[in-house]
């Protein structure tokens, strides 16, 4: 570690939010902390090794929390009040020349962490995940991680300086989502019998963004035997309902633990996913890291997500992703062969193992920027 920059990797979500961005922090942490000096600044759960919740974070989160700041999503409505709090209690840290390189992944935190950098002087730089399709144009003051191609090779073609952006794609561990039993055991575990198709998407349950109302229409379009299983987060409550309406006993709704989610890639039959847009895409990821035939949209990011276009549709229009559902049904051999490869190709190019010194040379790149 002589001579390895030293690493804030902040997330206010780690300890309070089972998946998504926060999931990708708390991996790159453990990947990592044997390979530098990393501290990991969480919002909840308790301090250990290298791990810290700021002390003084609950205090400021109470006075912030009565400060007239636009909301920004509703199912965490005091999102910027807590960002706010969180850029205050790190001060004190940021201040004693802890840290070459602060890296954060929530937009409004990096902006104040910004304000206050300007207004110390802090030495630390800022490292600004861009996990959320921003703008050019709204760029922080900070060095901008891309975790995907077509991002970063946009913000080339729209002038920003190459010094100023480095693309690094999210990484994750194949090896946890091996599921030790067998297809077969697991669908008599969860009561689902041998023959009936299964159409999985691990997901935030809303229709903004995740369009998972897309998805439960399509699905109504089949006929037979067929089960959509939703595992997510349930953020919009018309979502069951539309599912209740239009699939009755054809849709089941979770929210498993983590550790579990290799379960439902085991015993499904395909994953689709109807969102237009993604940052990344972990879920997809994952699920097809296991050889589970995977759907998603047909557009840039997805084709350079899977490598390639032979399972992407126009998820915008009407019938197209109920159509490519019947084709994998009906040549499951065929559709299985092919993610098979697709497998392999994107545990070579997302795997943790190979992405760890990509990661390195990105902090060493920004603590030595001028």
């Amino acid at each position: 570690m002589n001579g390895a920059p030293r690493v804030a990797l902040v997330s206010i979500g780690i300890g309070r939010i089972q998946r998504g961005f926060e999931r990708y922090f708390s991996d790159l942490f453990g990947v990592l902390r044997d390979r530098l000096p990393i501290t990991l600044y969480k919002g909840g759960g308790e301090d250990a090794p290298s791990e810290k919740v700021p002390s003084s974070l609950a205090a400021w989160t109470r006075i912030t929390r009565h400060l007239p700041l636009k909301q920004v999503a509703a199912e965490y409505p005091e999102y910027r009040h807590d960002c706010l709090a969180y850029a205050v209690s790190m001060l004190p840290d940021l201040l004693q020349d802890r840290f070459d390189v602060v890296h954060v992944i929530d937009p409004p935190l990096v902006y104040h962490l910004q304000r206050l950098r300007m207004l110390t002087r802090f030495r630390p730089r800022l490292l600004f995940t861009n996990g959320c399709h921003m703008p050019p144009q709204y760029y922080p003051r900070a060095h901008v991680q891309h975790v995907a191609e077509v991002l970063f090779q946009e913000a080339l073609a729209s002038g920003v300086s190459p010094d100023r952006i480095t693309l690094a794609p999210c990484g994750f561990h194949p090896e946890r989502f091996e599921a030790p039993e067998t297809r077969a055991e697991l669908r008599r575990s969860h009561g689902i019998p041998p023959d009936t198709f299964v159409i999985l998407d691990v997901s935030a349950m809303k229709r903004s963004h995740k369009r998972v109302d897309h998805l439960i229409q399509e699905v109504a379009r089949l006929d037979g035997d067929v089960l959509l299983w939703l595992d997510g987060k349930p953020e919009d409550p018309e979502i069951p309902d539309l599912a209740e309406r239009l699939l009755g006993p054809r849709c089941r709704i979770t929210f498993v633990p983590s550790a579990k989610v290799r379960e439902l890639y085991a015993l499904a039959d395909v994953f689709a996913h109807a969102a237009l847009e993604e940052s990344f895409g972990l879920g997809l990821v994952e699920a097809a890291s296991t050889g589970l035939p995977t759907i998603a949209h047909d557009s840039p990011h997805f084709a350079w997500l899977l490598g390639g276009r032979e399972n992407l549709v126009d998820m915008s229009r009407p019938g197209a992703l109920a159509a490519k559902l019947a084709a994998v049904r009906t040549t499951p051999a065929e559709s299985r062969a092919a993610a098979a490869a697709v497998a392999r190709d994107i545990r070579a190019r997302f795997d943790w193992r190979n992405l760890a010194a990509c990661y390195e040379a990105l902090y060493a790149r920004v603590a030595g920027s001028a």
